[in-house]
């Protein structure tokens, strides 16, 4: 009996120790996983003061961004008969004082698409209703024939296929292509002015100020048998498109240029397509392509393309890169998605306009179309501090571009 008692108190006090043991063992797990859970608590309490702050900050960026004075209004005082003069730009003439035969086009999937660039097409309009151009609003999804003519996936490729195909019906003579979110800011400015006088160029291009790429959103396009055959080889590269982050018909426009028109120098595409192209991971590396390909490009005449450099030489910019801040130099700007406008996202937008949506296109045929351009004070500005501010992106552009020649030379 006192054998088994004492194997049955020294089981107790064996289980009571083991017991104590455990509970300090759950005790101390406990405790460590209440500070794990304090400490994750702390961090996303923390994390969304931050978000909190961030996003008060962003409205009141916002809100600060969009502040004015008063509204401006400015008359339209130029004329597409011009003055005469010649219109000289880094060394190459447009005619001036020529009225030609002029449409604007800007291609759309649906008509329901109006409502993202509303602003934008308002503008362009009444603009063409002031001066005369004809204006083509194109909206893809309504025309059974072309969607059938024009079986792209990408719609950056098909709106340009679309406008091959429209061509021959239109009886204008040069075309300046939008896209449906470039509006006119200045409208004290006449397309004629880029119009080239060399005969033998089809096709006006020119370089974006904020990377290193040929802007494909607008051209001005002579309404010919080559420009037709030139839209319609972009629209059907989209089936050569490569495997990697290509850029779209952005980053298409570059081989399609040289495929088109240099030939001869194949051997140099295809080290750029190969080496950088097919390799290209996010805009980085795609701009190591680009560059590749613009090298090719400046460096070769082709008769029928003109590529505008950067700078005061285009009709259009990238609206945001000045904050919408524009001066009597600016004529298109480009960036009015509303989907971008004062949210905080890249290549947001302030509106330089106090926009009356929508807007009265009556007033643009009967000589007040100044009147829907009213303009925030404070989105006015000179044009030494707009060009300055232009200048700058442009000059931390060319460092990047020398690093990626730089890239280049070690293939």
């Amino acid at each position: 009996m006192n054998s088994t008692g004492g194997i049955g108190l020294e089981s107790k006090l064996c289980w009571s120790s083991s017991d104590a043991d455990l509970g300090k063992v759950l005790g101390l797990g406990r405790m460590r996983a209440y500070q794990r859970y304090s400490a994750i608590g702390l961090i996303l309490f923390v994390l969304g003061i931050i978000v909190l702050e961030e996003h008060s900050l962003g409205k009141g960026f916002i809100y600060l961004s969009n502040q004015y004075n008063e509204e401006i209004t400015r008359n339209i005082t130029v004329s597409r008969e011009g003055d005469g003069q010649e219109n000289v730009v880094n060394g190459l003439f447009f005619s001036s004082g020529k009225r030609e035969s002029i449409g604007i086009v800007i291609v759309l999937n649906s008509v329901k698409d109006e409502d993202k660039y509303q602003m934008a097409l308002d503008t362009v309009r009444c603009y063409g209703l002031h001066f005369k151009y004809d204006v083509y609003v194109i909206h893809a999804d309504d025309d059974s024939t072309m969607s059938s003519k024009c079986p792209q996936k990408d719609f950056m490729f098909r709106r340009h296929c679309i406008l091959s195909l429209k061509m021959p019906s239109l009886s204008n003579t040069w075309l300046l292509f939008l896209d449906g979110d470039m509006g006119i800011i200045n409208p004290n400015n006449v397309i004629e002015d880029y119009i080239p006088k060399n005969k033998n160029t089809q096709i006006v291009f020119y370089n974006r100020i904020m990377n290193h790429e040929v802007m494909a959103g607008s051209y001005l396009v002579r309404n010919s048998k080559w420009s037709k055959r030139f839209l319609m080889f972009w629209a059907t590269f989209e089936s050569r498109l490569p495997n990697s982050f290509h850029g779209s018909d952005n980053g298409a426009i570059h081989s399609v240029i040289l495929n088109q028109q240099l030939p001869k120098l194949k051997s140099k595409l295809e080290f750029c397509e190969n080496e950088f192209w097919k390799k290209s991971t996010d805009y980085y590396s795609l701009s190591t392509y680009t560059v590749c390909a613009q090298e090719i490009i400046k460096n070769n005449s082709i008769a029928e393309i003109l590529v505008l450099p950067k700078g005061r030489f285009t009709w259009a910019r990238d609206g945001w890169l000045t904050n919408s801040v524009w001066s009597d130099r600016d004529f298109i700007f480009h960036g009015w998605q509303r989907k971008r406008q004062d949210s905080m996202v890249f290549a947001r937008w302030h509106s330089p306009l106090v926009y009356d949506k929508p807007w009265n296109l009556t007033k643009c045929s009967n000589g007040e179309a100044w009147k829907n351009w009213k303009y925030k004070d404070t989105f006015i500005g000179n044009r030494i501090d707009v060009d300055r501010k232009i200048l700058s992106v442009i000059q931390d552009q060319q460092k990047s571009y020398d690093h990626h020649l730089q890239l280049l030379s070690r293939h």
